[in-house]
């Protein structure tokens, strides 16, 4: 890091006094401080989000199968099998 970005530690090269150490420590957890509390409201958020989508599906399951109970899908029809024929069709070879 070159000395004007890096403010809080000395010159490069040369290792940060205690009370640099200790201000970089706070500083750190202030800022994870503030991030846990964004980040515990997002998993809230996100988790009543979840369950709202959850409640949907449900809802959505149920009303088809209330609909597939009222309309049930129509059976088809039985089609009488036709018996194979015990005829012998006679085979023609194609010619050009």
């Amino acid at each position: 890091m070159s000395k004007e970005t890096n403010k809080e530690t000395t010159v490069e090269g040369e290792k940060p006094t205690p009370e640099q150490l200790e201000a970089g420590r706070k500083k750190a957890l202030e800022f994870y401080k503030k991030q846990s509390e964004l980040l515990t409201a997002q998993a809230e958020y996100e988790k009543l989000m979840a369950d709202i989508e959850q409640s949907r599906a449900k809802r959505m399951e149920m009303i088809i199968r209330q609909a597939q109970m009222a309309n049930p899908p129509a059976e088809p029809e039985e089609e009488p099998e036709e018996e194979p024929s015990t005829e012998k069709k006679e085979r023609k070879l194609k010619t050009n």
